[in-house]
């Protein structure tokens, strides 16, 4: 059974061995006939078939320059969305959603690199979406501080030290005179 299908192999290898051999001939038999082409054209012709081909080429090129300055221009916008979106306030975290919202229409980037209209257009998408800017931290009251804004000024140590004896020899509780003498030690007085 080996020996079978080795012999078969071999037979579809011997056909197609000469394969590479063609390919070859067949790209000299195409180069010739360009030739060719190109000795039965007259000098105008051939030169009018230079031209429409560096034509191509050039319009080719300057497309090719369009979609790179565009695909930079984009890039730069970006960069600069994220800078204003920061100034701006803008949550970190919807950057991206907010990029993706905001209208880009009337941005342009000049002949120096200088984006104009973005300013405009991140305060635009902040009227619309305000729930996208960051809102200030409130700092948390603990329990026992005043509710309204009339907030004491600190004591100085001797002050605090005159209360919590005044305290202590009022109350005469053992508590308060405990009180009194940890806030002296911790004031070092």
């Amino acid at each position: 059974m080996d020996r079978a299908v080795t012999d078969r192999l071999a037979r579809e290898r011997k056909k197609y061995g000469d394969y590479d051999d063609i390919k070859a001939e067949l790209a000299k038999l195409k180069s010739a006939d360009e030739e060719r082409q190109k000795a039965e054209m007259s000098v105008s012709e051939r030169l009018e078939a230079e031209k429409a081909a560096a034509i191509q080429a050039a319009e080719d090129a300057k497309a090719e320059l369009s979609k790179t300055v565009s695909a930079a221009n984009q890039r730069l916008i970006n960069a600069e969305f994220r800078d204003v979106a920061r100034e701006l306030k803008l949550r970190p975290e919807a950057l991206k959603s907010a990029l993706k919202l905001v209208d880009l229409s009337a941005v342009e980037v000049d002949d120096e690199g200088n984006v104009k209209g973005l300013e405009d257009a991140v305060k635009a998408l902040i009227e619309d979406n305000p729930y996208m800017v960051e809102q200030p931290k409130k700092e948390p009251k603990t329990i026992g501080d005043p509710s309204g804004g009339d907030q004491k000024p600190e004591k100085t140590k001797e002050q605090m030290l005159a209360e919590a004896a005044s305290k202590a020899r009022k109350s005469g509780r053992i508590e308060d005179q405990a009180a009194y003498a940890k806030l002296k030690r911790d004031l070092g007085l």
